[in-house]
């Protein structure tokens, strides 16, 4: 086992979205691998963009990989590939498919630590062993082989499971940490899981960027990391004003977001900037832009408030 285990508090997960703002979130887990394939049948490059999300978020990135059928199910040749398109991680994940043997399970996590011997690794599947057994997951093999768990609480009847006293999803887990995996548009209720997640477990997260809720649930699981209780509303949609000519027709393609700014001291400045970033994000996910007036009205009264503190 790593020798200390630390998981993001909150996260989105990516399965083929390019890189965007994450803001308010700890990290995000990106697909990487198919087995032992850094490409999907179609020809996506799940490396590359794995690689692109590097080079935009740098240490928020933690990779994850599919592991078992229906891709190939070698461990060490699996573990081989993860390792060498992300090299160098301090947590790896993966996703093991139906009928998975469990022998390659107990190959895979050793060849990993082998490679990554300082690394945590974590698997996710259904959230409890009969779920799972029932669809060939081997789960005692996976309990038994990797440090942690990523339950996928996905519709409500598994919330109802995870928030049970005597709850299966942590029972099951024979005393490993677990990462609740929660998915918004499947689950209204959604919250209640990802805030268990967060208080009682090893954090919460949410599938995935590439689903359009996910600029509303960025914001609601990010304030449940910072330990509020009122979550933020969904945004309103900006009122629309028509175009001064045709080229000023705004391409819903053309989505801007930030690049987070690093600070190597904290401090009142870097809170500033991080307000203002906030504000920044929110109109552009909200469809406005950089040039916005109404934006620059809302980053002066940030400024303006900040001016008239203690």
């Amino acid at each position: 086992m790593a020798a200390r285990l630390t998981l993001p508090r909150t996260a989105a997960w990516v399965w083929h979205g390019e890189p965007r703002s994450i803001f308010g979130l700890d990290a995000v887990f990106v697909r990487c691998a198919s087995g032992t394939s850094g490409t999907a049948p179609s020809g996506f490059g799940y490396a590359d963009n794995f690689r692109a999300w590097m080079r935009a978020r740098g240490p928020a990135v933690i990779p994850w990989s599919w592991f078992g059928p229906p891709h190939n199910a070698d461990g060490v040749a699996s573990a081989d590939a993860l390792a060498a398109i992300a090299p160098g991680q301090r947590v790896y994940v993966v996703e093991v498919g139906p009928e998975t043997p469990p022998a390659q399970v107990a190959a895979f996590a050793a060849r990993l630590r082998q490679r990554e011997p300082i690394a945590a690794l974590g698997f996710s599947t259904w959230p409890t062993r009969a779920e799972a057994e029932q669809a060939g997951v081997p789960w005692d093999a996976c309990v038994e082989a990797f440090d942690f768990g990523l339950p996928q609480v996905c519709t409500p009847a598994q919330r109802e499971l995870l928030v049970r006293e005597d709850s299966p999803v942590v029972e099951d887990m024979a005393g490993k940490p677990i990462h609740v995996a929660v998915f918004p548009d499947a689950d209204p209720g959604w919250v209640e899981s990802a805030r268990l997640g967060v208080a009682d477990h090893a954090g919460a997260s949410g599938f995935s960027v590439e689903q359009s809720s996910f600029s509303a649930w960025r914001r609601q699981l990010g304030a449940l990391g910072e330990g509020r209780q009122e979550l933020p509303p969904p945004p309103a949609p900006l009122p629309q004003r028509p175009p001064q000519d045709p080229a000023a027709v705004r391409d819903p393609a053309s989505h801007e977001t930030l690049t987070p700014v690093q600070f190597d001291e904290p401090g009142e400045l870097a809170l500033l900037a991080n307000r203002i970033l906030a504000v920044v994000q929110a109109r552009l996910d909200n469809g406005g832009k950089l040039t916005d007036d109404d934006l620059v009205t809302e980053i002066e009264d940030v400024l303006r408030d900040n001016a008239s503190g203690p």
